[in-house]
């Protein structure tokens, strides 16, 4: 198959064109027509289809309530790392914080900020095909699909995070450096330079690759000058970096001007615990199972660009600004310290990747179009591998329903807590109401914290009790602490038919001839629903209460009864029926 492939690299020039190496000689390559156009616009039209699928339909990840949380916050006056703790660079914040004001509470928050999110990787999408046409119009058809088309470009593309507006400056930065080693011009680094300034805004991650193409520019001279002249690298370094802290520079000073000295220094410490102190070391890999074909076609597009360059790959426009950042960031990410390796974390290393695995696809194509059997055959394991297989588990997360329910909690929540009020929740579905707790949503990186003992699960107790949430959403990161704040829902909270639980207390009733008596603490002041089983007759304070609403302050409460045995209850009425009683809770 290789060897099939590699003739058709070598030997297609009749068929094959491609934008010189050098202005001297312009060097023939792969998959100027790799396959008919409808085929690539039909494909096109599915990645699409399938973009707007998986907005509607996938699961939320708490990743994007954490975001757009920091986002209405934002858009509330409130500064990151000062008035609420926060472990990323917050341009995105700063981003949809219009977005968050704009918006009426409730599910399209999401909708709307995945669909940006989606044009931002359309962008990213149009950077690579920036860089690929040097290839061929075949081979950037192939990597654009083969990427539009991947699961976990589809998933993290279209999800709320600041790695996605990061990956197209990234892109961008790419295609920017590539054309500069093409035909110079210093605008085109200063471009690339702002193009990873702003990234980095978005994620610290983007420093790796930054580091990556920064070996390039500096190392890896155009071949349209002579080698040899130092000077030059420091100069021509001198830009990109130049162009990185322009907008770095920006940021910081509307930070400052946002928040002051506290704001920078809680930049450092909170942004600093990714790199230094952070203590989620998860490993994920780039692809699942179904992605296995793409990343053969990718290792044998790399062999293909290596069997024709030989010793000259580097020296390539293209193929040395790919593959140095390639090697650094997949390095960084495989390396046992680095923290948080999610599956987005990849996302830079599937766009260089797609380009390789575009050529190996297209030269598969192109010498199946010429006749040759293997290579028939190559190109169809190629596609069922590295396109259908992948296409597939896509259109399946894009038909399947993962979100009513998420977002049917989300209605709830809002119901039950009035503006203003907090709610305790691990996976911050709240979005447009404080959070219970300072550290917001319970990521990975906290609940280790909590359980190694850095962070007290007293202090989230101690922040419960401040904060006094209106209601709780006991999703499986909220259970999964089973200490101080496990007590404290017990006892303190009672469970609601929707599934959500309100302040309040349920107490069982043994039923003894004389009745029974317990001390109950209500962590809310404001009305509440008293209910019990049949023949129950209850008092509060020794004050006879009939079932029904009761209004009581915070704080501990003497409960007395008599009656059969059963049970008495006090659940916090919810916002709706507060503000239909004209009543208050606090």
């Amino acid at each position: 198959m290789l060897v099939a492939w590699t003739r058709t690299w070598r030997t297609d020039r009749a068929v094959v064109h491609e934008v010189g190496v050098t202005p001297e000689a312009p060097e023939p390559s792969l998959g100027t027509d790799a396959a008919p156009r409808w085929a690539f616009g039909a494909l096109a039209a599915l990645a699409a289809t399938l973009a707007a699928g998986t907005i509607a339909n996938r699961t939320l990840d708490p990743d994007e309530s954490q975001h757009l949380h920091a986002a209405w916050l934002v858009a509330q006056g409130q500064v990151p790392f000062v008035d609420f703790w926060e472990h990323h660079t917050p341009a995105l914040y700063y981003l949809l914080a219009p977005v968050a004001l704009a918006l009426p509470e409730g599910p399209a928050i999401y909708f709307v900020a995945r669909a940006a999110m989606a044009v931002a990787a359309a962008g990213a999408l149009a950077a690579l095909w920036r860089l690929t046409r040097r290839l061929g119009v075949g081979s950037a058809m192939a990597a654009i699909i083969l990427l539009a088309l991947q699961p976990r470009f589809v998933e993290h593309a279209t999800q709320v995070r600041p790695d996605v507006p990061a990956l197209t400056l990234w892109a961008t930065a790419l295609a920017g450096v590539a054309a500069w080693r093409e035909r110079g011009g210093a605008v085109r680094l200063w471009g690339a330079g702002l193009a990873l300034g702003l990234a980095v805004t978005f994620t610290p991650k983007a420093l790796v690759g930054a580091v990556g193409l920064a070996l390039v520019v500096a190392f890896a001279p155009r071949e349209d000058e002579r080698r040899g002249a130092r000077w030059r690298a420091v100069r021509d370094g001198g830009r990109l970096a130049a162009g990185a802290v322009i907008p770095v520079a920006a940021f910081l000073a509307g930070l400052l001007l946002h928040g002051g000295a506290a704001a920078l220094r809680g930049l450092v410490d909170h942004v600093g615990l990714l790199t230094f102190r952070f203590v989620d070391f998860t490993k994920e890999p780039p692809v699942s199972e179904e992605g296995v074909g793409f990343l053969l076609l990718l290792l044998i597009g790399i062999a293909l660009t290596a069997r024709r360059h030989g010793r000259a790959t580097l020296a390539h426009p293209l193929h040395g600004t790919l593959l140095t950042p390639l090697a650094i960031t997949t390095g960084v990410l495989l390396l046992p310290g680095t923290p948080a390796v999610y599956r987005h974390s990849w996302l830079p290393v599937l766009l260089i990747g797609s380009v390789y695995a575009g050529v190996a696809l297209a030269a598969a194509i192109e010498r199946a179009r010429a006749g040759e059997r293997l290579a028939a055959a190559a190109a169809g394991v190629a596609l069922l591998g590295g396109l259908v297989g992948p296409a597939s588990v896509s259109i399946a997360t894009a038909v399947r329903d993962g979100t009513s329910e998420q977002l049917r909690t989300m209605r709830l929540v809002l119901r039950h807590a009035c503006p203003g009020e907090a709610v305790l929740d691990g996976t911050a579905l709240y979005v447009f109401r404080p959070a219970a707790y300072r550290y917001r949503t319970l990521i990975r990186g906290v609940r280790l914290w909590i359980a190694q003992g850095a962070i007290a699960e007293e202090e989230i107790v101690a922040d419960v009790r401040r904060t006094r949430p209106a209601v709780a959403y006991a999703d499986a990161r909220l259970r999964a602490l089973v200490g101080p704040l496990e007590s404290l829902l017990a006892r303190q909270w009672v469970l609601q038919a929707d599934g959500l639980l309100v302040p309040g207390a349920r107490v069982p009733v043994p039923g003894a001839p004389t009745g029974g008596r317990v001390g109950v603490d209500l962590l809310r002041s404001g009305p509440y629903r008293l209910a019990a089983s049949p023949g129950i007759a209850v008092a509060i304070d020794r004050i006879a209460r009939a079932p029904g609403v009761v209004d009581l302050e915070a704080g501990r409460h003497e409960l007395t009864w008599t009656g059969p045995p059963g049970w008495i209850e006090l659940a916090a009425l919810g916002c709706a029926e507060r503000t239909t009683l004209g009543r208050g809770l606090g």
